[in-house]
C-alpha cells in the first residue's frame, strides 16, 4: 500500500503541471505563455505596458505621446491572465488535504483540537 507522501507524489506529477522547473537556473520555475505570432506578442506586451501608464496617470492632459490613444485591448490581456492561471494544481490541491484529512480521521489515539496532545482514555 502506498504511503500518503507517495500518493501526494503521484498526484504532483499528474498534476502540478503549470510551473516546470527551468532546465538551466537552479531553484527557478517557468511557466509557458502561448501566442499566436510576434504580432500577438508584441501587442499584449504594448497593451501591458499602457494599462500600467494607464492606471498611473489617466488625466487627459498627462498621456504620454508614446501611449497616444490607451487604446488597450483588455480581451488580450485577460487572454494572457487565463493563460497564467494554474489549471490542474487546484484539483491537486484538494486531493492533498483530501489524503492528509484521512490520515487525521484514521488516528483516534490523538484528540489534535486541542494544544496539548491529550491521549484517548481507555474504554
Amino acid at each position: 500500500m502506498e504511503t500518503k507522501i507517495e500518493q501526494l507524489r503521484t498526484k504532483a506529477d499528474l498534476l502540478m503541471t503549470t510551473l516546470a522547473a527551468h532546465p538551466k537556473e537552479e531553484a527557478t520555475w517557468q511557466i509557458s505563455v502561448n501566442f499566436s505570432s510576434y504580432s500577438s506578442l508584441y501587442a499584449t506586451v504594448s497593451d501591458l505596458m499602457k494599462l500600467c501608464r494607464v492606471a498611473l496617470v489617466s488625466e487627459e492632459p498627462y498621456v504620454s505621446p508614446v501611449v497616444g490613444k490607451p487604446n488597450i485591448d483588455l480581451a488580450n490581456i485577460l487572454e494572457l491572465a487565463l493563460q497564467l492561471v494554474p489549471k490542474a494544481e487546484p484539483e491537486f490541491l484538494d486531493e492533498a488535504r483530501s489524503l492528509l484529512q484521512e490520515e487525521v480521521l484514521q488516528d483516534p489515539e490523538y484528540n489534535y483540537s486541542t494544544v496539548v496532545v491529550l491521549k484517548k482514555e481507555a474504554s
